[in-house]
């Protein structure tokens, strides 16, 4: 039984990373944070970041949701919610921007910087989920609080592998063309862009209606 619960929460949390918001988000950053592929590790750490900040705030408002019984936590993750559309807008706007820059290189951050706007993007994904999130979590271990919340972080941890690994192919990928075609370059910030803000419009009206 343990064991058919540890699988489910893993793949729930790999389901959850495809949500389309979450492929969008993602896909913006790591087009703008794409590596050499030589520096596998690095890129890997820097595609992990939307996820890490995902699961942070996740495995703690979900803390003081199941066991501290806090309200005021899924009272903060309704407003939240608001604020994943504009977000989702503003990221596709990035993204089409780059374009229109005279330097249309992709962007090495400052290696000093442990950690990037992903992070930050990924906290606000992640809070914005946690009434849901708890209330799966809550169905799958029979309404006990700690099992609920270990449920979670084995979703967080499949949020991160599958998030990572789509992060790293998926920058790479765009790497390996952009180098010899500044054009294909172009058409995926295009369509990045494009997808992200219709991701942003239809969650920002699903959440005033």
């Amino acid at each position: 039984m343990v064991n058919i619960l540890l699988i489910d929460s893993l793949l729930l949390g790999v389901q959850h990373s495809f949500e389309p918001d979450h492929m969008a988000a993602v896909s913006v950053l790591a087009s703008e944070d794409a590596k050499s592929p030589s520096q596998r590790w690095k890129l890997i750490w820097r595609s992990s970041h939307w996820a890490l900040g995902h699961s942070f705030t996740l495995i703690l408002f979900a803390v003081l949701v199941l066991l501290l019984r806090s309200t005021l936590t899924l009272d903060i993750s309704e407003k939240v919610e608001l604020l994943v559309g504009p977000l989702m807008i503003w990221l596709g706007v990035v993204a089409i921007r780059r374009n229109f820059v005279k330097d249309r290189t992709l962007h090495y951050p400052n290696p000093q910087q442990k950690f990037s706007r992903s992070f930050w993007v990924g906290m606000v994904h992640g809070l914005a989920g946690t009434g849901g999130a708890c209330a799966v979590a809550l169905t799958l271990a029979a309404s006990d609080a700690s099992t609920a919340v270990w449920i979670i972080i084995l979703q967080s941890v499949g949020i991160i592998l599958s998030m990572s690994a789509y992060g790293y192919f998926f920058a790479t990928s765009i790497h390996r063309f952009a180098g010899k075609r500044e054009t294909f370059l172009k058409v995926v910030n295009y369509t990045v862009g494009a997808f992200s803000i219709l991701i942003g419009t239809i969650t920002l009206y699903e959440s005033l209606v």
